[in-house]
């Protein structure tokens, strides 16, 4: 965990982009397809999500906090075009993510990656590579191809809390921040 309150409870935290629920619900079909196909488990529409920083378990009291930095640093509206197929065979996840990443997009991931750190949590150090999980625990065979597109209009980042459930991971809003026009 990290922070020092070992007997608060804890909130599994990230900042997210959401599609919109009539593209949710769209993705959620072609997530039922992939995984029929990469023999795996899709992910419910109410999931699907851009990860943009992960935070990680932090005890509950620092959501305020988190929500602080989602203000701080909600940039421009940008577009996003999901047309690529792919998967991550070692993690067993298939997922649609776009070929041409928005520079805005970037600005966006980058803004958040820089206040984390400076919050002294963890960031992944990979290039940011944006993709929607559409299953798990998926044994192949993995998807890369083209798909859709799947046109986006992103307007807003948001704060999402895991719960853990017995049928599995359920992501919850906590926080939404509108992206600027223009």
């Amino acid at each position: 965990m990290g922070a020092d309150a070992q007997d608060e409870p804890a909130a599994r935290v990230f900042f997210a982009l959401v599609p919109p629920p009539p593209l949710r619900e769209a993705l959620g079909v072609l997530a039922a397809s992939v995984a029929q196909r990469a023999h795996g488990r899709a992910l419910p529409a109410d999931n699907l999500h851009v990860t943009l920083a992960f935070i990680g378990a932090w005890p509950a009291s620092r959501l305020a906090h988190w929500m602080d930095v989602g203000a701080r640093c909600a940039g421009a509206a940008t577009h996003v075009t999901l047309d690529r197929l792919g998967g991550f065979r070692r993690a067993g996840v298939a997922w649609i993510g776009t070929r041409t990443i928005s520079p805005l997009l970037h600005d966006l991931a980058d803004a958040l990656g820089a206040a984390l750190v400076a919050a002294n949590v963890a960031v992944d150090t990979r290039a940011f590579a944006p993709h929607l999980t559409l299953a798990r625990r998926c044994r192949g065979p993995f998807p890369d191809e083209p798909a859709g597109p799947y046109e986006w209009s992103v307007d807003a980042i948001a704060l999402m809390r895991s719960h853990t459930e017995p049928a599995g991971a359920r992501y919850v809003e906590v926080g939404r921040w509108p992206l600027r026009k223009g």
